[in-house]
């Protein structure tokens, strides 16, 4: 008999009466169940497996067996190694970028919440991006941020020394939570390096409480020129037309004569553009070397009051306006009539209408006549909705109302850029759409006294503009008239 304790697991687990024939490297076994008589070679088991697999309750327990001797093992040397991950020291380099990154790229250039830094999936995150990285909370965060915060500005400070003469535009507005806020940006002309870039910086956006009067404005807007020392540098002031702002900054700089404006219409002119004589354009150059500190309206907020204006002859389209904000609210409320919708014009929606904001609707009736008339008709109808059903005149109403203010929404966006001059592009954008204007009478069918509604207002609120042009004359005792700055015709 040989030692079974020398046998394989499978071997000596299911047999007894062990043998070892070394002549012919053979093995010899008895199956403890049944008693047969197995033989195999030396350096193989498949006999005793296949064999013992004719057992299956006993072979289970075989199975269960090797699972639980598996973890018995020896351990391996590694196993007594005590694995530690070190963590990076508060002042390490790599622990302090990281934490910059996090409040500059997130939470100030990506405008991340706060309360992202105690979310658990961003500390795992963290953790997959530099295991040595030690997670810091939001309080440090914060603390750190108002540190930022100071270096940014005292950094902008030293930056705007250097500068000679600057511009600022200011405006106040409440959120959703009907929380005020007053907000100044500055603009400048960057010499550098022989090179000339625009530059833009936000001042500030502070909250404001309380009412929105003129000299609580003013306050407000002189505490942040005297915090970054630049009231003595600023030329010109744009904010839009409300009287509050027109008082703010007629109680800030005294100087500043401020445009009244007048009902009457205004004269037109086939001249579209006349060259200065020499002498007013000597007068253009003094003028604008001598002014400084006076306030510009908004140009884009002027635009809007033009829009404003033409939108309440719109009476005639009043029933093609409320079938389409219908349809646009179908498709934020209606889950059969947006896959119906979505069927036949793919993945595109029809904006929600503002009604403080003209563009949105421009944008929705835009984006109601991408469609096709007779398919959209076809949904409508298909998901019950035959009310709703544009009829060819108010299609047509549509069709003319986009052609009339495509150039006012051009005309918007043009002006609205931040690296670029824009002030150059008031006069041409006011002449362009006086110009449309005129144009669009002879083809319209529906909308003429919206045109003519445009028209007026386009040449009251800018009277200055065509006054400077020869387009038309000031009436006497107008007084300053509004956009007659020489500036205008300076930059443009």
């Amino acid at each position: 008999m040989a030692d079974s304790s020398q046998a394989p697991q499978i071997v000596s687990f299911g047999n007894k009466d062990f043998e070892l024939d070394h002549a012919n490297k053979k093995r010899f076994a008895r199956c403890k169940i049944c008693n047969a008589r197995i033989s195999d070679t030396t350096t193989t088991t498949s006999n005793f497996i296949r064999h013992f697999k004719n057992h299956k309750e006993r072979y289970d327990k075989y199975l269960k067996s090797k699972i639980h001797c598996s973890h018995l093992q020896q351990p391996s040397l590694s196993q007594f190694i005590v694995h530690q991950t070190t963590t990076y020291p508060v002042n390490h380099p790599r622990q302090k970028a990281i934490t910059e990154a996090i409040i500059s790229d997130l939470i100030i250039n990506c405008n991340m919440p706060l309360s992202i830094t105690d979310n658990k999936h961003f500390i795992h995150f963290l953790s997959i991006m530099d295991t040595k990285y030690t997670a810091v909370s939001r309080r440090t965060i914060t603390s750190r941020l108002d540190t930022v915060v100071s270096e940014r500005q005292s950094k902008l400070i030293s930056e705007m020394a250097t500068v000679e003469n600057l511009s600022v535009t200011v405006d106040i507005w409440s959120d959703r939570r009907m929380r005020g806020f007053l907000g100044v940006t500055a603009h400048w002309m960057n010499t550098a390096a022989d090179a000339i870039t625009l530059k833009s910086h936000l001042l500030a956006c502070n909250r404001f409480k309380g009412s929105h009067t003129g000299e609580r404005i003013c306050e407000e807007f002189e505490q942040i020129c005297d915090q970054y020392k630049i009231k003595q540098k600023i030329d010109h002031i744009i904010c839009d037309n409300a009287p509050n702002m027109k008082k703010a900054f007629t109680t800030c700089f005294p100087s500043s004569a401020e445009a009244d404006e007048d009902d009457d219409d205004c004269l037109d002119d086939a001249e579209l553009w006349n060259a200065l004589p020499v002498d007013e354009e000597e007068r253009l150059n003094e003028t604008l070397t001598s002014k400084s500190q006076h306030r510009l309206q908004c140009f884009a907020h002027t635009l809007q009051l033009v829009v404003g204006d033409g939108l309440k002859e719109t009476r005639a389209v009043s029933s093609a306006l409320a079938k389409a904000s219908r349809i646009s609210s179908l498709l934020h409320t209606s889950t059969s009539f947006k896959e119906e919708f979505e069927k036949e014009f793919g993945q595109r929606g029809v904006p929600a209408s503002v009604v403080t904001r003209w563009n949105s609707t421009f944008r929705q009736l835009k984006s109601l006549l991408s469609c096709d008339y007779q398919t959209l008709s076809k949904v409508l109808d298909v998901r019950g909705h035959r009310e709703t059903i544009f009829t060819l005149r108010e299609w047509a109403q549509i069709k003319e109302l986009v052609s009339i203010l495509k150039p006012f929404a051009d005309a918007t966006d043009l002006t609205q850029g931040e690296k670029v001059v824009t002030i150059s592009a008031v006069i041409p954008c006011v002449l362009s759409l006086n110009h449309h204007l005129e144009n669009q009478k002879e083809g319209t069918q529906y909308l003429v006294n919206l045109i003519h509604s445009l028209q007026r207002s386009l040449q009251r609120r800018f009277k200055g503009i065509f006054v400077n042009v020869k387009m038309s004359q000031p009436e006497t005792n107008e007084g300053i008239l509004p956009f007659s700055d020489p500036v205008y015709i300076k930059a443009g």
